[in-house]
């Protein structure tokens, strides 16, 4: 049994430096009581004079750990989305498959109460309390769903050609990606806009195509 401890201690121990972020900090800083909080916004402007700016509900915000690996993981698909439709496509699914594994990663690390995810409520406010003071990033997250549905395959083609896939519809994604320091006792306050997203993607919805 102690064997299977010190090899279980050894796994962890390298599975948190695979993330590239030393969690002792955060785990200092909670237990010592230095939290903080990261409050906000997220709303699209209005569009006439005297118009309300409207609550972007649906929207999910989660703070995480700062990790260099993953903000250049974002930053490279970012770029590589100016490359090409097919990149482009790809980016936003891309972008949340990276912030995924890195959430394993702070699961297999020990560390699950690091990954600190709310919603938005119906104003678009958002409020994430007992936030352990250190270096954070913080990733929103919107997506609308938008109908592009087009005519299938006639029936009479149908053996002519291979089923094929079959646009019906895309999420246009807005992300947001901001790094902030979480202070002991102190609030940080953000607001999240349709104009100042970091990043705006789709992810697609196809279907085989069954004809008609």
């Amino acid at each position: 049994m102690t064997r299977v401890a010190v090899l279980a201690a050894i796994l962890l121990v390298a599975r948190a430096e695979a993330l590239d972020v030393g969690l002792d900090s955060y785990r200092d800083a909670r237990r010592a009581g230095a939290l903080g909080m990261v409050a906000g916004r997220v709303y699209a402007e209005p569009r006439a004079l005297n118009a309300p700016a409207r609550p972007m509900t649906g929207t999910t915000v989660v703070l995480l750990p700062r990790s260099a690996a993953l903000l250049g993981r974002f930053e490279q698909l970012k770029e590589q989305s100016r490359e090409s439709s097919t990149a482009f496509t790809n980016a936003a699914s891309a972008m949340r498959k990276a912030k995924e594994a890195y959430e394993r990663e702070l699961v297999q690390a020990g560390a699950p109460d690091l990954t600190l995810m709310v919603a938005v409520d119906p104003d678009g406010g958002f409020r994430i309390d007992d936030v352990p003071a250190g270096a954070w990033m913080l990733l929103g997250w919107h997506s609308a769903p938008v109908d592009v549905s087009a005519p299938g395959v006639k029936a009479k083609d149908k053996s002519l050609y291979q089923p094929r896939s079959r646009l019906h519809g895309y999420q246009s994604v807005t992300v947001w990606l901001r790094e902030l320091t979480v202070s002991g006792r102190e609030t940080a306050n953000l607001e999240l806009t349709d104009r100042n997203g970091w990043f705006r993607g789709v992810i697609e919805e196809r279907e085989l195509d069954s004809g008609r």
